[in-house]
């Protein structure tokens, strides 16, 4: 068998329904176990935070996850690492935000 990589998002991917009241499918979950059960690597890829996202890749069974937009790594359920965003850039950009009257 050919070992195949799956990454799934969370909202509008594995969540449906409206912010707030999103939920998972009994289907999603149970193909979920069916490509692991086969043998094929399943992560979840989520823009989110590693600490807002973490909860769903745990009830959803997932051992792995690209978060933090792609800066945080969790292999096997450890955090591998998050590669945080530069510190003065972001406050560079609030205070670009703030002097254009952007919220």
């Amino acid at each position: 068998m050919n070992r195949k990589f799956f990454f799934f998002d969370i909202d509008g991917t594995l969540a449906v329904g409206t912010p707030g009241r999103q939920y998972i499918p009994e289907s999603t979950k149970k193909a979920i176990r069916m490509l692991k059960e086969q043998g094929h690597f399943v992560a979840i890829a989520t823009g989110r935070s590693y600490a807002m996202a973490v909860d769903h890749m745990r009830s959803l069974g997932f051992e792995n996850m690209v978060s933090d937009g792609g800066n945080g790594i969790t292999i096997d359920n450890e955090l591998i690492t998050i590669k945080p965003l530069d510190y003065q850039k972001c406050l560079n950009l609030i205070d670009e935000c703030k002097e254009k009257g952007f919220i």
